[in-house]
């Protein structure tokens, strides 16, 4: 041990025994010393700071007001009166039909009877109401009991019974629509709303059977339906605006369907509904709501739903585009409203509905022929595309259903002749959709959805990938059909599509392929490797496309054998199962290379383009050569199975060449053989007793 270490160790030894004796100073002392630096503490902050500062009173949190939320049994309860109230107006009509089986009571007196117990349980529903002795439920339940009844009796008495004159009931009908108007306004109960749209509703069908004017009951629709958006507006009421919309758009179209004329005066009134729906809808709508998907949903889905019955209302109307023209500009101005009020789902699916009405319009115009059936796939596309964009679950349900039913049309009636067609787009187009589909969708989410987890868990995507893929290849083979297929109409076009896709998705990320491609791929890989390159088949005319797919296929499993040996990108995508089945790929590569090079020497002789006493010679020297590179491949690679399948072509190659080559071959060609065959062994031989 040094000097200077000998002094420090002694120093800091000095230094403990003094700090030991400070802490048993200040262990018998602790009150004195406590009180002394609390008194220094004090006098030094009263001298820096000699006007103290009260403490800040803590500010009083406001409790924020929860919003009690109903239980289950709750709920029920609030839910029983309504059904009760159900189950006795159903009582009272079958006792009503039960006293007219029997005949104890007149027509007359059985209609005013129903009248009475309407009025009566309104009045007991207002008495409940003034006096508060009894639930809100029964009471909003007994005003909608007195309505369904009252517009009930109305209709039995003019329609079954014919007590009452058609007018007499439908001033009554108008009379109990605005009492139902006026309660579901006063008692803001959206059910209550709902019962008073639907069943008011159902008066357009009792006028209809009055014989009405169509016009007339075309305006009662219109008001009704304005009046309700009053209603609905007020208490903000979205279930009733789109059931109420349903009924009505569905209204206006049956009774239109029912009558040849003022086809054109029901369409404006289609158009002045959905103007309505759509006021209604932007005031309702709010964008920070967890439920906006819903109702972009619903907004898309009644229009359509809407498009297709003005379709059908205006079919043998003159000048009809003009209509679609009308509608067209009502999605478009909803669409800027959207825009301007930065709804990026609402501005979407109103975007679509105006393209999708586009789209109809040229339809429906004189137009070139074919050109509708470029717009079908468009159309479905753009539904896609805009459920994509929502994520929207039951739009991308039906729309997807919808454009694989277009592009199954589009595939099986469409063919590729001539070249520059509309046909030959319209089949084209589909892949291109189909494309922009896949892409978008790859898209990455920051969350998923519980519809996306269940795709994505059904392998939906990848199996999206796998279509798409399938299309192209299934065009191509629709152009081989038309144009390059020969006697034996082998699609090459398409096989030489499928080796050049194969290659490209064994280079690809799964992120962006997915988990289905490169297998389902491999599989028609491995079969049209078998079925194009081993055996030699006739092709007249065109004999190069034949030999070119042959020289591909050879191409494609050379790069990936020198790729997995030279551990290059695919091997580096696949490393985990490389690192198992690396022999046996490459074992199965070599054999499929050598199987397509004694395919191609025997197609050259199939085809005269060689002799068949060479082709001989050469597909023996192919399996030498095939024996020979597996056998170095193994001893480089230290490939165990290689090394077995090396010898095992050696030895087929010596079976061929002794007991079938020797006979067939001339003097020439087997020196020439025997010589090459020799000098190749001795080489490898060479390098083997080398390693």
């Amino acid at each position: 041990m040094s000097l200077e270490l000998e002094q420090r160790i002694a120093k800091l030894e000095k230094e403990v025994v003094g700090l030991r004796q400070e802490v048993d100073a200040l262990k018998q002392s602790p009150a004195v010393d406590k009180t002394s630096t609390l008194n220094a503490r004090k006098s030094m902050l009263e001298q820096t700071s000699p006007t103290p500062t009260p403490n800040p009173r803590p500010m009083p949190v406001q409790e924020k007001t929860v919003q009690p939320q109903r239980s289950l049994e709750e709920r029920i309860m609030w839910a029983l009166p309504k059904v009760f109230m159900v189950i006795l107006v159903l009582g009272v009509l079958w006792g009503l039909k039960l006293v007219s089986d029997y005949g104890y009571l007149s027509n007359e007196v059985k209609i005013i009877l129903a009248y009475i117990l309407s009025i009566s349980l309104a009045v007991i529903a207002y008495v409940i109401e003034v006096k508060k002795f009894g639930s809100s439920a029964i009471m909003i339940s007994l005003y909608g009991g007195a309505f369904i009844i009252g517009i009930l009796t109305t209709a039995a008495g003019a329609i079954l019974y014919e007590v009452l004159g058609l007018t007499m009931a439908l001033i009554i009908a108008v009379i109990f629509i605005g009492y139902g108007i006026a309660i579901s306004y006063f008692k803001k109960n959206e059910v209550l709303t709902l019962f008073v749209a639907f069943t008011s509703l159902l008066l357009p069908y009792l006028l209809e059977y009055m014989d009405f004017s169509s016009v007339i009951i075309l305006i009662f629709v219109i008001v009704l339906f304005s009046m309700l958006q009053f209603v609905i507006l007020q208490h903000k009421q979205k279930i009733a605006l789109y059931v109420a919309t349903f009924f009505t758009v569905l209204a206006v179209s049956v009774v239109a369907f029912m009558n040849s004329d003022n086809q054109v005066v029901f369409a404006i009134g289609m158009l002045i509904v959905l103007a309505l729906y759509f006021m209604s809808w932007c005031r309702l709508y709010n964008p920070e709501s967890t439920w906006k998907h819903l109702h972009v949903g619903m907004q898309f889905s009644l229009g359509t739903f809407s498009l297709l019955l003005m379709n059908l209302i205006i079919r043998n109307v003159d000048y009809n585009e003009l209509l679609l023209i009308v509608l067209l500009s009502l999605f478009v101005a909803v669409a800027s409203y959207g825009y301007k009020q930065k709804w990026q789902e609402a501005f979407d699916s109103a975007v679509t509905l105006a393209f999708i009405t586009l789209c109809n319009t040229l339809l429906i115009m004189n137009m070139p022929d074919k050109v509708d059936d470029l717009l079908l796939p468009l159309m479905t596309f753009a539904g896609v595309m805009i459920s994509l964009r929502l994520r929207a679950s039951m739009m991308k349900v039906v729309s997807s259903l919808l454009f694989t039913l277009a592009l199954f049309v589009s595939y099986t009636v469409h063919e590729p002749t001539p070249f520059f067609s509309i046909a030959h787009v319209s089949l084209l187009m589909p892949g291109v959709y189909l494309i922009v589909i896949y892409l978008y969708a790859l898209r990455p989410k920051e969350t998923l959805h519980t519809f996306e987890k269940l795709m994505k868990d059904m392998y939906v995507l990848d199996l999206l990938a796998v279509i798409t893929t399938g299309y192209i290849l299934a065009y191509v083979g629709k152009l081989d059909t038309a144009y390059f297929a020969g006697v034996s109409e082998i699609p090459h076009s398409m096989s030489i599509l499928l080796a050049l896709i194969f290659a490209l998705s064994l280079l690809l990320p799964v992120k962006w392929k997915g988990r289905a491609l490169t297998p389902a791929l491999g599989v028609f890989f491995l079969f049209f490797t078998l079925l194009l390159t081993v055996l030699p088949y006739n092709m007249q005319g065109i004999e190069w496309i034949n030999l070119a797919t042959r020289l591909v296929y050879m191409a494609v499993i050379v790069a990936i054998v020198i790729d997995l040996l030279m551990k290059g990108r695919i091997y580096q995508l696949y490393e985990e199962r490389m690192t198992k089945f690396l022999d046996t790929t490459v074992s199965a590569g070599v054999v499929l290379v050598m199987l397509a090079i004694w395919g191609f020497v025997y197609q050259l002789a199939y085809n005269s383009l060689l002799d068949w006493k060479l082709s001989i010679a050469l597909s023996t020297m192919t399996l030498f050569l095939t024996a020979s590179i597996s056998l170095w491949l193994s001893s480089v690679r230290h490939l165990r199975k290689l090394r077995l399948t090396g010898f095992a072509v050696l030895a087929i190659a010596f079976i061929k060449l002794i007991f079938f080559d020797l006979s067939a071959l001339d003097l020439l060609i087997r020196a020439i053989l025997f010589i090459t065959i020799g000098g190749i062994g001795m080489l490898l031989s060479g390098r083997l007793l080398r390693k």
